[in-house]
């Protein structure tokens, strides 16, 4: 177990998950006399072991700890989040809303009608009918791999604690998901990102059959509300640490253009095409199902930021939309 201090006072604990990222970093925070844990990773074997080297490491055991915050719904940070607040004895802090969509997504199954439009949906961008199919098999999957927590302390955007004179500010972020979650220690010039603000990748932000209907700029507008913090460490939950999380706001606002305009060039040589299509010029290395479900979704997230800017235009073909440069 290779435990770190990024920031006096924080210890960062790699929990293993088997994805690209390999980890999720998830941190013990020193407030006052207690305690707060930052996520909590994927409910796998390799995990449980990992958590209860920590726990044994930290004395989380005989540690008064305030809560488990968890960021965002993923199985990468909720799902050992029951099985570890049973272990520690700490219940299990969520944004508000990020905890009432996470009960409405995961706690029930999908009906045959949720079905039908996830089918349609991707469909008449393009998809074949396949990959929906198997789509439609690896959600059952995401849900049924995630045990919820029995109960959440509901946070909400700006909420503001005090531990030992210190501020603990909480600050809710949408694009990558609906309303996840972020803690930000002013005093001590820290930010935990969770999945918003990595240092090197940049987070799926994606246009789903019936989410947010324009997640991307969303996203952008999170960012510009962090853009008014002042500068901090970020503490993101995959990879290394952000030494400056203004400068990588930059650098993920200028990406984002940088693909807006690639969508740009494709349509104004190549248009009109469907989002299927722009995701694969898009996307030139090869993807797997899963990974492919992602990338379309954000090709349509790019897309609709462009329409809702009336910068392209959508159109029937056959059975299909398309997607053309407006006019200038």
């Amino acid at each position: 177990m290779d435990l770190t201090t990024p920031v006096s006072g924080i210890t960062q604990i790699p929990i293993p998950v088997p994805l690209p990222v390999h980890y999720t970093n998830c941190y013990v925070v020193e407030a006052g006399d207690s305690k707060i844990i930052v996520d909590a990773g994927m409910d796998t074997p390799d995990a449980r072991l990992a958590w209860q080297s920590a726990i044994q490491s930290l004395d989380l055991h005989h540690s008064p700890i305030q809560y488990i915050f968890v960021t965002h719904l993923h199985p990468d940070h909720i799902g050992l989040a029951q099985w570890l607040s049973e272990r520690v004895e700490a219940p299990v802090a969520m944004m508000d809303q990020e905890a009432e969509f996470s009960l409405r997504y995961i706690g029930h199954e999908s009906s045959p009608e949720e079905l039908a439009v996830m089918r349609d949906f991707y469909q008449q961008h393009g998809v074949p009918t396949e990959t929906v199919e198997h789509w439609t098999v690896l959600d059952k999957i995401f849900r049924e791999a995630i045990v919820l927590p029995k109960e959440f302390i509901r946070m909400t955007d700006g909420q503001q604690t005090l531990w030992d004179n210190q501020a603990f500010v909480f600050i809710e972020q949408g694009g990558h998901t609906p309303h996840q979650g972020l803690l930000y220690l002013p005093d001590r010039k820290v930010l935990f990102t969770g999945d918003q603000v990595l240092g090197r990748i940049t987070p799926n932000v994606s246009l789903w059959p019936t989410g947010d209907p324009n997640p991307l700029a969303n996203y952008l507008n999170s960012l510009r509300k962090l853009q008014s913090l002042n500068d901090s460490i970020g503490l993101p939950a995959h990879e290394a640490i952000v030494p400056s999380v203004h400068q990588r706001l930059t650098e993920l606002i200028i990406h984002h253009q940088h693909r807006n305009d690639k969508l740009l060039g494709f349509l104004e040589v190549q248009g009109p095409l469907s989002a299927f299509a722009l995701t694969r010029l898009l996307f030139t290395r090869p993807l797997d199902d899963y990974q492919l479900r992602f990338a379309i979704g954000e090709t349509l997230a790019h897309l609709e930021l462009l329409r809702s800017q009336n910068l392209v235009l959508t159109q029937p073909q056959r059975e299909l939309v398309v997607y053309v440069r407006t006019p200038k």
